[in-house]
């Protein structure tokens, strides 16, 4: 029996297993990748270069990514940043308020009232002609009565007079408070505006460059492909094995 079994096995030696694929080095093929993907650049307004500033606590490599301005650009960037650097904030107080009207120290409801005290005092004095000539005499009940008259009509008048001109003197408030508004904004941002238009320059929007090799995904696919070759070797030598022991069974029964 053992004569035939070591035939069917090829005298004993059987067929040798196949050598498991040796894994790759991930980390040397990601760094690999990772610097291949680094591409310096160079545009009119500046250039972008990377070095390498050390390794992390794994011994993996650190870059550090370095931007020049150009030359004809750096005069204008470090006048900006000076600018910005000795700007002085001042908070927004409001200015200065007009509280005057027409005239300088007058406000708006005196001037208002300057021009009515005329038209008051005619109707006033028209009014006591007019009771002269239709012989109403002071101190009568007729006479209190035109007056007291004269007076509601001349305080109405007065009133509106008085909301007409702090209606005025708060529109012109409002207005020289929009403008000094509007000058304190022009003036606290015109240095930062300015110095974005700089940066803007001065950070161009570099050329999309394709990437570096992609050792990373090379390695893994190859090290997929080759597990994937041995274990399909495995199954076959396992199935071979397999079918060589039931047939030797077979031959050893029948021997009996």
């Amino acid at each position: 029996m053992g004569g035939i079994v070591d035939s069917i096995f090829g005298g004993g030696g059987g067929s040798s297993a196949p050598a498991a694929p040796a894994q790759p080095n991930y980390t040397q093929a990601a760094q690999a990748t990772a610097a291949g993907n680094m591409i310096g650049q160079n545009t009119p307004y500046g250039t972008l270069n990377y070095t390498q500033s050390g390794t992390d606590a794994y011994g993996n490599p650190m870059y550090t990514a370095n931007q020049t301005v150009a030359p004809a650009l750096q005069p204008a960037v470090q006048n900006s940043q000076n600018t910005i650097g000795n700007f002085q904030y001042q908070p927004f107080t409001g200015g200065n308020l007009p509280s005057y009207g027409i005239n300088p120290g007058q406000t708006y409801q005196e001037a208002e009232m300057s021009i009515l005290q005329p038209q008051i005092d005619r109707q006033r004095q028209q009014t006591y002609t007019q009771l002269a000539n239709q012989g109403i005499q002071p101190g009568s009940e007729a006479y209190k009565n035109a007056i007291m008259d004269l007076n509601n009509q001349q305080n109405n008048l007065l009133a509106n007079v008085t909301t007409q001109g702090i209606g005025v003197g708060l529109n012109a408030n409002q207005q020289q408070y929009g403008q000094n508004l509007n000058t304190y904004n022009t003036n606290a941002t015109t240095p930062f505006t300015q110095a974005n238009a700089i940066k803007g320059l001065a950070t161009p929007s570099y050329v999309q460059t394709p990437a570096g090799p992609n050792y990373l995904g090379a390695a893994q696919t190859q090290f997929s492909g080759q597990l994937g070759a041995y274990n399909a070797a495995q199954a076959n030598q396992t199935n071979q094995m397999n079918g060589l022991l039931g047939l030797a069974g077979t031959i050893g029964s029948a021997l009996l």
